[in-house]
C-alpha cells in the first residue's frame, strides 16, 4: 500500500534526486520534476524497478509560469500528499556584475515557483486534513550574503514565508518542515560558481541532507537544520550584528570565488 504521494522538484541531481530515492523506499509514489528528462527518466526506472511504488515524470522549466502549469496540469485530479520544494538556482559573485536573467531566474525558481506550487496543491491537502509540504532553504536564509544578494534573499523569503504558513496551518493537519542546510556536495555549487568549498569547510553529502529532510517531514517537525555547526551558525546569527554578519559572509565568498577546484 502506498504511503502517499510525493511531488519533488529538482528531482534529476543533489538533494531532490536523494529526496526521491529516500522517499521511494518508505513507500511513497512519485512525481518528479525538473528540466532533465533524460535523467528524470533514468531516476524514475530505478526507483520503480526497485520499489512497488508508481513514477511519474514531469519535464518543466520553473523558471517560467508556463513550467509550473505544466507541472499542475501534469498532477491534474491526483492527490498530493507531500510536496518538496526542492528546486533552486544561485549565482556568486557582486550584484552589479552578475547577470540579470540569472538574477530573475533565481528569483523565479527560488521564490515564484515555489509560491504557486504550494498555493495549487496546499488547499486539497487542507481540506483532506493531511499532508506535509517541504521547504528547502538554506542557513543563509537568516543572514545578509554579499556577492550572493539574491540568493540569500530569497532564502530569507522562503524562510519567512514558511514561519507565517506553520502559524496559519495549526490545526489543519498540515504540517510544514523547512529545511536549511549548509554547503552540499552537489552541482548546484558548481553551477552558482563556487570554484572551491565553503571557506575550506566541509560539504555535507546530499544523502545524509536528504535523510534528515525526510525524517524531519515525518516527525512534523517544522525547522530541520543538517549538522551541528550549521546550528550553531544559525543560533549565532541571532546574536551578531547584521553588518558584522555580511562582512564575514562576503569574506566567506571571496574565498569560495577565489579556491582552485577541488
Amino acid at each position: 500500500m502506498s504511503a502517499g504521494t510525493a511531488l519533488v522538484t529538482g528531482a534529476s541531481s543533489g538533494i531532490g534526486l536523494a529526496i526521491a530515492r529516500s522517499l521511494a523506499t518508505r513507500g511513497f509514489d512519485l512525481v518528479l520534476v525538473a528540466r532533465r528528462e533524460d535523467r528524470l527518466q533514468a531516476l524514475a526506472h530505478e526507483l520503480s524497478a526497485a520499489a512497488s511504488i508508481t513514477v511519474t515524470v514531469v519535464a518543466a522549466d520553473l523558471a517560467t509560469p508556463e513550467g509550473t502549469d505544466v507541472v499542475v496540469e501534469a498532477v491534474g485530479d491526483r492527490e498530493i500528499d507531500v510536496v518538496v520544494n526542492n528546486a533552486g538556482a544561485g549565482w556568486i559573485g557582486l550584484f552589479h556584475q552578475a547577470p540579470a536573467a540569472r538574477q530573475l531566474e533565481i528569483v523565479d525558481i527560488n521564490c515564484r515557483a515555489l509560491v504557486a506550487l504550494t498555493r495549487a496543491f496546499l488547499p486539497g491537502m487542507i481540506a483532506r486534513g493531511r499532508g506535509h509540504v517541504v521547504q528547502i532553504a538554506s542557513v543563509g536564509g537568516f543572514m545578509p550574503g554579499p556577492r550572493a544578494a539574491t540568493y540569500y534573499a530569497s532564502k530569507a523569503f522562503v524562510v519567512s514565508h514558511s514561519e507565517a504558513l506553520r502559524h496559519e496551518l495549526e490545526d489543519t493537519g498540515v504540517a510544514i518542515t523547512l529545511v536549511c542546510p549548509g554547503p552540499v556536495a552537489t552541482e548546484f555549487q558548481r553551477s552558482s560558481g563556487v570554484k572551491g568549498t565553503m571557506g575550506g569547510a566541509a560539504a555535507m553529502s546530499d544523502v545524509d541532507v536528504a535523510e534528515a529532510s525526510v525524517e524531519g517531514m515525518l516527525q512534523r517537525r517544522f525547522l530541520v537544520v543538517p549538522g551541528a555547526p550549521n546550528r550553531l551558525l544559525i543560533a549565532l546569527t541571532r546574536v551578531l550584528p547584521r553588518r558584522l554578519a555580511a562582512a564575514l559572509v562576503d569574506r566567506l565568498q571571496k574565498k569560495r570565488l577565489a579556491a582552485e577546484p577541488q
